[in-house]
């Protein structure tokens, strides 16, 4: 920490102006892409809020000026400044959580994740916090155009505050609402707007959440022991990966298809649709579409694998295989006509699809015996 020098500080006149105002925070909202963040997210199954607060942190810290404070007849410049943000309890109350700031990816999700645990147990509102902070909120219920912060003795509140919302789709674009709230005393419309430069150009970047995670390296050996035929290995291995990270949708993914290479399609079942529930996105979600709606099929359950392949071909419509496996549902369904056409319609197509040649072992043995199922 060191203390500004106000005599000679380029902005003496206009701390001093905008320091007696009664009011004299101001709040800027715009709309940042997360695109490459939310795919990030998806495709690690990590929590979108926690990679975005580290972002929003590594940026905040960039800007001297958020890390401004006003204390009594002085102002000082933080080293460092950390996120207090809000966490969701029951009964729609909500806590708050401070964490200490690492600028190291992976220590920082370590460290909120911890604080995050610590906060859902116990309430805590009121207590006396210092001014090293960030006030953060998530609001992912609206995608605001702009939002107000209560804030006690205006004057001499020097925290920024730093909230954002719910996403939109444009395209294949994917952005969300960011607000930014300062005091004016110390910061200014050009500060605000280097913060959004720098937090898009991190956003588009993501260099440094490229480091795997125990999880990420765990994963990594049990696809490569399913690759090798080691199926029991790979199970056991996501099995314990699991209890260490139960919403990790590609951990599910990759324990299902376990599961039924090893012939055990109960107990597949529940973690294909838990991948799915978690937001699997991608051609792991695709895979998965076929994976349990062919598992349904096989266990006899045709109207949920009627109803899985039908929204999975509207999402994927290009997906051959997709279309293979339903048609296999409706014939089960006693709707052969439906398949027949279905089936003809692929073999005339003047493209070959990849999708089919991948499950060409499983479509032909499934062509030997379309009326067994499997317990």
């Amino acid at each position: 920490m060191k203390i500004i020098n106000i005599e000679t500080w380029s902005r003496k006149k206009h701390y001093e102006f905008f320091k007696a105002f009664d009011a004299p925070h101001f709040n800027v909202t715009a709309s940042v892409d997360v695109t490459k963040l939310h795919t990030h997210a998806k495709r690690t199954g990590q929590s979108f809020f926690k990679l975005f607060l580290y972002g929003a942190v590594k940026t905040a810290n960039a800007i001297p000026e958020l890390r401004y404070r006003i204390r009594g007849d002085e102002v000082i410049e933080h080293d460092v400044v950390h996120p207090s943000f809000t966490v969701m309890m029951d009964d729609d109350v909500f806590n708050f959580c401070t964490a200490t700031y690492k600028d190291a990816f992976p220590d920082f999700m370590e460290e909120v994740t911890a604080r995050m645990s610590g906060a859902k147990r116990e309430v805590v509102v009121g207590d006396d916090e210092p001014d090293s902070l960030l006030y953060i909120t998530s609001v992912p219920w609206v995608t605001f155009t702009s939002i107000s912060h209560p804030t006690h003795d205006q004057q001499h509140d020097t925290v920024p505050r730093i909230a954002w919302g719910k996403f939109t789709e444009t395209g294949d674009r994917m952005t969300m609402p960011l607000s930014v709230q300062a005091h004016h005393a110390l910061v200014d419309g050009v500060h605000v707007g280097r913060y959004y430069e720098l937090l898009q150009a991190w956003l588009d970047d993501l260099s440094d959440l490229e480091v795997q995670t125990p999880e990420e390296k765990g994963l990594d050996e049990a696809i490569r022991l399913r690759e090798n035929g080691e199926l029991e290995r790979a199970k056991q291995l996501l099995l314990m990966l699991l209890r260490q990270d139960e919403k990790n949708p590609r951990l599910h993914a990759h324990c299902a298809w376990c599961y039924d290479s090893l012939g055990e399609e109960r107990q597949a079942v529940p973690h294909y649709e838990r991948a799915i529930r978690l937001g699997l996105a991608g051609e792991e979600l695709r895979e998965t579409y076929i994976g349990l709606g062919s598992t349904y099929r096989a266990l006899g359950r045709y109207e949920d694998a009627e109803a899985l392949f039908a929204k999975a071909v509207e999402q994927f419509p290009d997906i051959g295989a997709l279309k293979v496996f339903q048609a296999m549902t409706h014939y089960n369904l006693g709707r052969h006509s439906e398949a027949t056409g279905t089936l003809l319609e692929l073999l005339a197509s003047p493209e070959p699809d990849d999708s089919i040649k991948r499950y060409r072992r499983a479509i032909a043995f499934y062509a030997r015996n379309l009326d067994e199922t499997y317990d």
